[in-house]
């Protein structure tokens, strides 16, 4: 979809019901979602990947993350929807929690999976030397993601998928690094913490047992400002949770939604 100019990539499932929009992590793009999803009930789906992601166009100049907000107001326009739930993992989480205050008549609830609301210096420079090994080596540049992302135990037995999909990564193009790149400097300049009481909508966060890159504390954080926001943590599994274990994330959701007359 052409986006005020931006060619998104986009996914329009039909189904009964709220639509449910799904937004991608950093390094994600649409078709990740597919597992959690299986493990919905059925209904009507957008996915999309944002700007400088795989299968859409890459941007020309820097940006900071309300833009993504502004673009998701623009294509569920396109897809003729009024409002919807809202459902992002890490990245996608903080546009979630952005489109959520910047356009709550839009957001029927919220679910945030490995979110954060700010970043400390931790997490900064992880996201820092995401991007310095973007610009400079594919494959190092994957390997600096896998002990960010996955638990001990998710990596010991996966060994074989997690080298198949450093094969894919060192042969993408040069531009999907740089388009990389920029969408860490819009997360690097994010910050909302101050905002969080504003938020209407009803919220479920969701963290990660053995999330060591976006920890229990900026959960915990968010739920203490966000009214009435409810927390859960996922068992066993590390930052890239809907991957990990896409089953439990999923149920939960699940019953969040089905709380509110889906």
């Amino acid at each position: 979809m052409d986006i005020h100019g931006i060619e998104l990539y986009c996914e329009d499932h039909a189904g009964a019901g709220i639509p449910r929009v799904f937004l991608n992590g950093i390094g994600m793009t649409a078709s990740h979602w597919k597992d959690f999803r299986e493990h919905l009930k059925p209904g009507r789906d957008i996915v999309h990947d944002f700007k400088d992601q795989l299968r859409s166009a890459k941007a020309d100049a820097p940006y900071d993350m309300d833009s993504h907000a502004d673009e998701l107001c623009r294509l569920l326009d396109a897809c003729e929807v009024d409002a919807g739930s809202v459902i992002g993992t890490s990245y996608g989480a903080e546009v979630g929690l952005l489109f959520a205050l910047r356009h709550p008549d839009r957001c029927h609830s919220l679910v945030m999976i490995d979110g954060v609301s700010e970043s400390d210096a931790v997490l900064k420079t992880a996201v820092e030397s995401w991007k310095a090994a973007a610009l400079s080596d594919a494959r190092v540049f994957y390997r600096t993601l896998i002990p960010w992302n996955y638990s001990a135990r998710f990596i010991t037995e996966n060994r074989q998928m997690l080298a198949e999909r450093e094969e894919a990564v060192a042969g993408l193009p040069r531009e999907y690094f740089e388009g990389f790149a920029r969408l860490c400097d819009a997360f690097l300049r994010f910050d909302v913490t101050d905002e969080l009481s504003r938020i209407v909508c009803p919220t479920l966060i969701l963290v990660a047992e053995h999330d060591i890159l976006k920890t229990h504390a900026y959960s915990q954080r968010m739920q203490d400002h966000i009214p009435e926001a409810e927390l859960e943590i996922i068992p066993g599994a590390g930052h890239a949770v809907v991957i990990e274990n896409p089953k439990d994330c999923a149920e939960r959701t699940q019953v969040f939604l089905d709380r509110l007359d889906y």
